[in-house]
């Protein structure tokens, strides 16, 4: 029996799966929830093109071949190839003539999709080549599999696939970065040098001149390869330490601000507030046995 659901004529499509949802009230306010996710094999060329759409797409290629227009770029795609694209901006994908492709997807909104996107945006390229293929695609395959039936448990399991998803992107795009990255021993070097110094007075000029790299460079590099810059890395090692004080130690505010690196407790107290939303003295209040 035909697939309502396809588009294609018979002799474009040599096998698909599409499932459509339409999330309930409590997985559309609080969960990643999926609008479409299937699986394509075409036996012939074919593009999809839209714009506007409020939507988040994440497409892999199992076999085949084909080009991706996004934001104006066109992207080459080949087996092994992933994109991951806001469907608010104009978009085509299409498959090769003589090497029609395989796709699996997902359309998916929700929670937090829009600021996962925008993180990815600012360091990756919308199409790419996951190492963790192999992985998406077992995640994916789950996700289809688990939007066979419409009800809250399946809202419940995609929801939690589409975040493994994202989790396994992420993570991929950073490590290969870093992996390509020409200054990561430089980068990994300095990193070092902050986690056992990171409680002692040092400025940027010290660390451009002891690591023999400009402040300007130190600064880009450190922040592109790392995502933080080096002011935030720094601060943030000593909250933690900060943390750990206030929590389990009977030391005074001065005490613990010295002591990493705060240098007083009215500095601790601002980097808190900053922070925490909340007193250095306020934390150790909350979390007190």
């Amino acid at each position: 029996m035909k697939n309502y659901f396809d588009k294609f004529p018979d002799s474009y499509v040599a096998s698909s799966r599409r499932m459509i949802q339409t999330p309930g009230a409590f997985a559309r306010s609080a969960f990643f929830y999926v609008q479409e996710t299937g699986y394509l094999k075409l036996k012939e060329s074919h593009v999809a093109r839209r714009k506007n759409l409020e939507s988040f797409l994440v497409v892999l290629v199992l076999s085949g071949s084909g080009v991706l227009m996004y934001d104006e770029k066109l992207y080459s795609l080949r087996k092994g190839s992933c994109f991951f694209i806001d469907c608010m901006v104009p978009y085509y994908h299409q498959s090769s003539q003589t090497d029609p492709w395989e796709l699996v997807w997902v359309h998916f909104n929700g929670a937090t999709s829009r600021e996962y996107y925008r993180y990815f945006s600012s360091i990756s390229a919308p199409a790419f080549e996951p190492h963790s293929f192999p992985e998406l695609r077992l995640k994916l395959d789950s996700l289809l599999d688990a939007n066979t039936v419409s009800d809250f448990q399946a809202e419940i399991t995609s929801s939690r696939l589409i975040v493994d998803i994202l989790s396994i992107l992420l993570q991929d795009i950073t490590e290969s970065r870093e992996e390509n990255h020409p200054g990561r021993l430089k980068m990994t070097e300095i990193r070092a040098y902050l986690d056992e110094h990171y409680t002692e007075k040092f400025s940027l000029e010290q660390l451009s001149e002891q690591f023999f790299i400009s402040k300007y460079h130190l600064s880009r590099e450190f922040h592109q390869y790392y995502g933080i810059t080096l002011n935030q890395y720094v601060i943030a090692r000593r909250l933690t330490r900060a943390k750990k004080l206030l929590r389990f130690s009977d030391f005074s505010l001065e005490e613990i601000a010295r002591s990493c690196g705060f240098y007083d407790a009215s500095y601790l107290n601002r980097q808190f507030k900053n922070s925490e939303g909340v007193t250095a003295s306020e934390f150790r209040k909350k979390w007190m046995n």
